[in-house]
């Protein structure tokens, strides 16, 4: 029997309650072993998902065991669970697989008790026509605006054109998500945008010429309707994204080391350099271009389908994330602890309910207004 069966056998028996002490035991240090932690948080995932339509099956009872496995403080690099609530058992779920560290203490910290209220964002933009004049859009009701020969639609946290006639090129709208806000966009040929938080995105009202150029900051997630008559161009600060048909990330904040486009679908130019579907650009500051094979897309998008997901994320990239999504602020007392996370978890959760997931590996949190304070066990 290999490892990978080995823990198999074992997990399923601690959850049918017929572990031996010594099965215990084993179970504990393989728990503890980097090289097993993908494998083990994929089986128990896999067994749980096996088990959802038992009609008797006790989601509680599998997440306590989950708990008491791997509960065990011992001074040694470990795993920290979070707890798994089932889609069908719940209205929000929430799947963190594992969040570990290095840990020199013996006991686990109490739970910090966050009582400040702060909610996850909502679809909320800033809509800048060419002549300057600003529009709220949010998700209620559904509204018309007109610019010239174009018909602006919003409806349900989406803005859709279109054009009605021969509209000038040279006019632009900009799209502005503020920090705790996001909003789709459907442009004049009908490629389709999804703006995350603290994001901006200046296109024309209708496209005309040889290419269809779009300017963004921020985050943005593209669905473009092909044409190769017609290439579409993005411009992230001194980087260029070229594109023929096709689906793909792009992360740009400021506060980020670098410009990263991810592809799903068909084939983009960055910076020179074409990617296909599973690979990601990574333009730095001094524009240096790095193509990284075989990412995880489902990452790179995770924010368009509404979940934070991290694949061995710092705490400040974590850190980062929650700040543009709760438009909060946040500052470190102390020395930033070196924790990497690992899991994924809903964006519709409030700020107060993800601190007290993130609080289980070894760091602390307090929320002064829409300020968080990070501060190590």
């Amino acid at each position: 029997m290999d490892m990978q069966q080995r823990i198999t056998y074992l997990l399923q028996q601690h959850q049918a309650g017929k572990l031996t002490q010594t099965e215990m035991d084993e179970l504990t240090e393989i728990l503890h072993m980097e090289e097993h932690r993908l494998y083990i948080t994929d089986e128990i995932t896999r067994q749980m998902e096996a088990r959802e339509a038992d009609p008797v099956f006790d989601t509680s009872e599998w997440e306590n065991a989950f708990e008491r496995i791997v509960a065990v403080d011992k001074p040694v690099r470990r795993i920290l669970p979070v707890r798994r609530w089932l889609s069908w058992a719940a209205a929000v779920a929430v799947i963190i697989l594992a969040a570990y560290f290095w840990s020199q203490r013996e006991q686990r910290p109490a739970m910090t008790r966050v009582n400040t209220k702060v909610t996850p964002g909502m679809n909320k933009a800033i809509l800048t026509l060419s002549d300057g004049s600003a529009i709220t859009l949010d998700s209620a009701g559904k509204k018309i605006f007109r610019q010239g020969n174009t018909a602006i639609y919003q409806q349900n946290g989406q803005l859709q054109y279109n054009v009605q006639g021969n509209a000038p090129a040279f006019s632009y709208n900009t799209l502005t998500t503020p920090r705790g806000g996001q909003y789709q966009l459907i442009l004049p040929d009908g490629s389709k945008v999804w703006l995350n938080a603290a994001s901006s995105l200046r296109y024309p009202t209708a496209f005309s010429g040889n290419e269809r150029l779009v300017e963004l900051t921020g985050e943005a997630y593209f669905e473009v309707q092909a044409s190769s008559a017609m290439p579409f161009r993005v411009k992230v600060n001194n980087s260029m994204v070229d594109v023929l048909g096709t689906h793909f990330n792009i992360m740009a904040y400021n506060d980020e080391l670098a410009i990263r486009t991810t592809l799903l679908e068909g084939s983009v130019k960055v910076s020179g350099r074409v990617l296909h579907p599973g690979q990601q650009a990574v333009v730095t500051a001094d524009n240096e271009v790095k193509v990284l094979d075989n990412v995880d897309v489902r990452e790179a998008v995770a924010w368009k389908n509404g979940i934070f997901q991290f694949n061995k994320s710092s705490l400040q990239v974590v850190m980062r994330q929650l700040s543009r999504w709760y438009d909060v602020e946040v500052v470190y007392e102390g020395n930033v602890p070196d924790l990497q996370f690992l899991g994924k978890m809903q964006r519709e959760l409030d700020l107060s309910e993800v601190l007290s997931i993130l609080e289980k590996s070894g760091v602390r949190f307090r929320i002064d207004g829409r300020k968080i304070i990070v501060t190590p066990i």
